[in-house]
């Protein structure tokens, strides 16, 4: 019955898993790229006493917010579409750019959203793979663009890899696809970790939508929210897609208080590189390999499976969530850890000399 009325064909074809049933509180949550580290008591203070009744029983009221984009981004608010999380901002970007059919560009392995996106929408995807050293081909995506691709799709960080593609390789890109009549959807969720940033250029270039998310750099994955950032004329677009109400009153609240308090933003991320720069230096005198990261995770090799499973399940029981690498040749004895302040990584670290040496 279901398949006689849906529109999606492939809807049996995507494979979803549940979330987690046991809980993540009082655990450290290297497994998600979140924030580790709480918040200072006086930023979550400060939300707590503006909370009041209006933000259970009035819609939201996001207008401001878009005011506090234009002015920190230093752009019109017609520039600006707020999303629930930038997963929500990948699925716009399919909605309105590719049909059935759509030929579109991506890479492989990428944000698992969009493989899901792809497959709902009926796309044909051009996977560009990294190879056995988790390097990526630019030239192959580059000379993958022509006049029958509608979309190129690029995570600037990537996850689940941490690369990055060098920014006038990303304009070469954007300038060809232009010509071709295709857009570029750059996902810079990692930004922040990554000061890189194509933001600016949605000025210059009509085919350039940038995504963005308050999930890592801002460190409130728990109030799913996002932006797309693009021309007027493409968000007027997507504002066409967009739900009744883009975020919740109380996700409004948070945005808000954390756009006037940057500070607490940028001491989290220099506190992540600062970690970040202690476990590659003490891996390195463990003899452990890694792949270098531009995110605020790290794929560490542990040369064995079985190695890394003793690893994984070590730190599963010491309350230390973990995720596995992914499923390339690459990282086939890897395990992916996110990064924080170096308190947390001390501990880390601490945990898996113990699991090894037991």
């Amino acid at each position: 019955m279901l398949k006689k009325f849906s529109n999606f064909r492939n809807i049996n074809t995507i494979k979803r898993n549940r979330g987690i049933y046991s809980t993540r509180i009082n655990k450290l949550r290297l497994d998600a790229n979140e924030r580790i580290s709480d918040f200072e008591s006086y930023f979550i203070n400060r939300i707590k006493k503006k909370i009041s009744s209006f933000h259970f029983t009035a819609y939201p009221e996001t207008e401001k917010i878009y005011d506090q984009l234009s002015k920190k981004y230093k752009m019109p608010r017609s520039n600006f579409l707020i999303t629930s999380g930038s997963d929500i901002g990948i699925r716009h970007c399919f909605e309105l750019l590719t049909q059935k059919n759509s030929k579109i560009i991506t890479l492989s392995p990428t944000f698992g959203m969009v493989d899901v996106y792809s497959k709902i929408y009926e796309t044909r995807q051009v996977r560009i793979e990294y190879d056995q050293n988790l390097t990526l081909n630019y030239k192959k995506i580059y000379n993958s663009i022509n006049n029958t691709v509608s979309m190129i799709m690029i995570a600037n960080p990537n996850s689940p890899t941490g690369t990055v593609i060098e920014h006038q390789k990303l304009l070469d890109i954007i300038k060809k696809a232009n010509k071709k009549n295709c857009f570029v959807v750059i996902d810079e969720a990692y930004f922040g970790f990554y000061k890189s940033s194509l933001l600016s250029f949605i000025k210059k270039f009509k085919n350039l939508i940038i995504l963005r998310t308050f999930s890592k750099a801002f460190g409130l994955a728990g109030i799913r929210a996002g932006f797309i950032a693009a021309n007027k004329n493409l968000i007027k677009k997507l504002y066409a897609f967009r739900p009744m109400y883009e975020i919740s009153s109380i996700t409004c609240l948070t945005i808000e208080e954390i756009l006037k308090n940057q500070n607490i933003v940028n001491k989290y991320t220099s506190d992540t590189l600062k970690g970040k720069e202690f476990l590659t230096e003490q891996l390195d005198k463990l003899g452990l390999n890694y792949y270098k990261t531009y995110s605020n995770f790290i794929l560490v090799d542990f040369n064995t499976k079985a190695l890394v499973k003793k690893i994984f399940n070590g730190l599963q029981k010491s309350g230390i969530l973990v995720r596995k690498a992914p499923n390339i040749k690459a990282c086939k004895t890897c395990l992916r850890f996110t990064l924080g302040p170096t308190v947390y990584m001390k501990k880390l670290l601490l945990n898996i000399k113990n699991i090894s040496n037991n």
